[in-house]
């Protein structure tokens, strides 16, 4: 079924690119100077880009001093990866954790794609889990593949932006924005990914440091940044961000954190990082893949829009591999415990595109029994 979903999308963009080609988005004019400066508009310091040096030293400089602990006396980190109507299946084994008693109480959490729409609901804690459940189960979600019919050969997105917005409006207001603000005075962080098309680089937003700046402004900020984690490139628009630098002021184009990064759980400017005074020793790192971790055989049709789908599959397949390992050989040295959760190989109903109540009820309730006996971990 995935595989079918992800042929038809290559192929409406491919002819889309073939009838669009004289077609352009106009876009405000700005250089690499701006860019370099650039921070979003009323909204200075409250993200990096992951391939920034100086954000590197600054980590490294803040680690140095030591990691925040919660009541239970460790250091946790939860990082929740892209997978689309998968994203249930985050949803449902954070509830399950919470029903065995053994849930940490995290520090830190990020979020990719899917990952960054449940992400604000986990960092929250267990109250939050019914909000969880109800954006992934209550059938919301199941008009998110919108088409734009003939639009679409002449638009960025083969589907409409406003059901995924009109989602996140939904669930995504003051109150949830507030008592994240609250949380992060307590020292905790929370992360979402996106990816800057016009830098190529990705960018980690922190959502916390937003939501404590208030107001509508900070609300509109927020919901953005988990739009554009969400926006799959070619299938959902990008996400323009007003954004300004060197005295101009332009729109940035986010899409998905997941081009860049499948999840964030130590950024890529960190892994070679070591950690002579024991700083993360104990710490422990809790990655959970809203797909499956494994390469999956299947004999490809020779067509052009099967083969582009399955190698668009494959690369991102294999950019989660390379992540997973890179993340587990820093834990290893710097004496991390790491362990990951993902969809058994062997379960047959995940399909990242079908957003049906039906199908992502089913992968939820996958995720909270797997959450609940601790089964899902490895």
């Amino acid at each position: 079924m995935l595989r079918a979903r992800l042929t038809s999308v290559v192929a409406v963009l491919m002819a889309a690119l073939t009838l669009g080609a004289c077609a352009s988005g106009a876009r405000s004019d700005f250089g690499l100077s701006e860019r370099e400066a650039s921070s979003p508009v009323g909204f200075p310091n409250v993200r990096f880009a992951i391939e920034d040096d100086q954000a590197a030293r600054r980590i490294a400089s803040q680690l140095s001093q030591g990691v925040p602990k919660g009541p239970d006396g460790r250091f946790d980190l939860v990082a929740l990866s892209g997978g689309g109507a998968n994203g249930a299946f985050a949803a449902g084994l954070m509830a399950g954790w919470t029903e065995s008693g053994t849930r940490p109480d995290f520090e830190v959490v990020t979020g990719v794609s899917t990952g960054a729409l449940a992400a604000p609901f986990v960092f929250l804690g267990p109250d939050w889990d019914d909000e969880l459940r109800r954006a992934y189960t209550d059938g919301e979600a199941s008009g998110l593949l919108k088409s734009r019919g003939l639009r679409a050969f002449f638009g960025s997105g083969v589907f409409s932006g406003a059901p995924l917005r009109a989602l996140i409006d939904a669930h995504v207001d003051q109150r949830l924005l507030n008592a994240i603000a609250a949380e992060h005075a307590k020292g905790r962080t929370l992360l979402v990914a996106t990816t800057d098309l016009d830098a190529q680089r990705g960018v980690i937003w922190n959502m916390g440091a937003i939501a404590a700046k208030g107001g509508p402004e900070a609300l509109d900020l927020f919901r953005q940044v988990l739009a554009a984690s969400a926006s799959i490139p070619g299938v959902f628009p990008p996400v323009m961000i007003a954004a300004q630098g060197q005295g101009a002021v332009f729109e940035e184009m986010h899409v998905d954190g997941g081009v860049m990064n499948p999840f964030v759980a130590l950024p890529q400017i960190m892994w070679s990082w070591d950690d002579p005074q024991g700083i993360l020793a104990d710490a422990r790192i809790h990655v959970i893949v809203n797909g499956k971790d494994a390469p999956r055989f299947n004999v490809t049709r020779d067509a052009a829009p099967t083969v582009l789908g399955r190698a668009l599959d494959t690369v991102l397949g294999g950019q989660l591999r390379q992540s997973l390992a890179a993340n587990r050989a820093f834990a290893e040295r710097s004496g991390i415990q790491f362990r990951v959760a993902a969809i058994p190989e062997d379960y047959d109903g995940a399909d990242s595109l079908d957003f049906s109540q039906t199908s992502m009820q089913a992968v939820y309730d996958l995720g909270r029994e797997l959450g609940r006996s601790g089964a899902a971990w490895k």
